[in-house]
């Protein structure tokens, strides 16, 4: 019996929620990550993204990299989205784009130095679509910059419009 009021429950839940891939829509994002290297720089930031075709969008984003071992910074990423629909609720995605990043790096006794460095992004996400307005994902990239290349996880929650 519980099974099948599981179900039920699931059904019921899953009616409300579909892929908020179609063109024209968009999703605006708070996210969570980390940077693997020898900076180890959790991350946060905002993204808006923007269905062009039904399965291609454009993820602009703004990502602060919060200061750790010296070095933070901001980054502007333009990525491509390529949305594969597994289920009304769930799809994934290869990404790839552009990365412009603004790092400081503090040498001590109130000095810094700054640097501005582009680079390229290539991952993949996937994403829940957990209510006809809310989306969860998970998305792992590599950034490859001169100095500073890096894998990197993140966390985001959408609101879908």
């Amino acid at each position: 019996m519980k099974k099948f009021v599981i179900m039920i429950m699931l059904a019921v839940i899953s009616l409300g929620a579909y892929a908020q891939t179609e063109q024209g829509k968009s999703s605006i994002g708070f996210n969570l990550g980390y940077g693997f290297d020898d900076i180890d720089n959790a991350t946060v930031g905002i993204d808006y993204r923007y269905c062009i075709l039904d399965d291609v969008r454009i993820a602009p984003s703004l990502t602060y990299h919060v200061k750790n071992n010296s070095l933070s910074a901001w980054a502007i990423d333009v990525n491509a989205h390529y949305v594969v629909k597994l289920s009304e609720m769930f799809g994934f995605y290869p990404l790839a784009g552009l990365d412009m990043s603004f790092w400081k790096v503090s040498v001590g006794h109130g000095l810094s130095h700054n640097m501005t460095r582009f680079g390229a992004n290539i991952g993949l996400g996937g994403e829940v679509y957990a209510t006809n307005n809310l989306s969860v994902g998970l998305e792992v990239k590599y950034l490859v910059i001169k100095d500073l290349s890096r894998p990197m996880i993140g966390v985001r929650v959408g609101y879908n419009f």
